[in-house]
């Protein structure tokens, strides 16, 4: 597969990117699909492996292909975003869903296969959480982390956080779904929520953030914190962090 002579003045890695690329735009690759290995690739264009690790680093980066590993081939990314809505009946419990939460909810309704792996663990609260939950900052937190998946594929990090004295002996401490959510088990704890507050910042993730998402160099992430809060205190708090090439946050607010 001989380069272009228009693109003659190009690095052979930025050609044989592009030529992928526009495959890839062409949907002569769909996603899910296999890209060429290295070797099939090298063979075509007549260049070092090296060359072509350097072409499909950079599609990586740019989200079109998965990251791979030694000298498999890639696979094509599906590319369109995830939108994940919120609405304040349901984020204060109010509402019934197809899976634990809103987002299995969302998932499911879109035709997707929502999945996720669990780790409970107790750690304190630190200066930043104890903060935002009105706390010591040597308060013991129960911390519910989650890798989100949708049809196989990692999704996002959602991280929340609950004060010990509250949840002790609740299924909040099991590594596995509650169903219903959080949100209906604190309520009839005695602690119902009513109101919540938002912070959403992007910034650049965390080297683990990148490896167990699956982010390519220059993707930014969304990070969205909520703290819940019933009428005496604010009851538990929720990390969320997406790569921001693969979802949208969208509210739906009364009127």
């Amino acid at each position: 597969m001989a380069a272009d002579q228009s693109q003659s003045d190009q690095p052979q890695y930025q050609v044989i990117a592009n030529d992928l690329r526009s495959r890839i735009q062409r949907r002569e690759l769909l996603p899910g699909a296999q890209v060429p290995t290295e070797k099939d690739l090298a063979a075509a264009y007549d260049c070092s492996r090296n060359t072509v690790r350097m072409a499909l680093l950079a599609l990586a980066n740019e989200g079109l292909i998965s990251a791979g590993r030694a000298r498999a081939g890639r696979i094509v990314r599906r590319r369109e975003q995830f939108v994940l809505t919120h609405r304040v009946e349901e984020d204060l419990g109010a509402a019934r869903f197809r899976g634990p939460d809103s987002f299995a909810d969302q998932a499911h309704r879109n035709g997707r296969t929502p999945t996720q792996e669990i780790e409970v663990s107790i750690v304190p609260a630190g200066p930043e959480w104890a903060t935002r939950l009105e706390v010591p900052a040597d308060e013991r937190l129960v911390r519910r982390r989650r890798v989100r998946f949708l049809d196989g594929a990692p999704s996002h990090l959602s991280e929340s956080y609950y004060p010990l004295s509250l949840v002790e002996g609740t299924p909040v401490l099991e590594p596995q779904e509650i169903v219903p959510s959080v949100v209906p088990l604190l309520a009839a704890l005695g602690h119902r929520q009513v109101r919540y507050t938002d912070e959403i910042v992007t910034r650049m993730p965390g080297p683990d953030e990148a490896r167990l998402l699956e982010i390519g160099v220059g993707v930014p992430v969304i990070e969205h914190v909520r703290t819940g809060l019933s009428v005496a205190r604010p009851v538990r708090l929720t990390r969320t962090v997406l790569p921001g090439d693969r979802h949208q946050l969208r509210y739906e607010l009364p009127g």
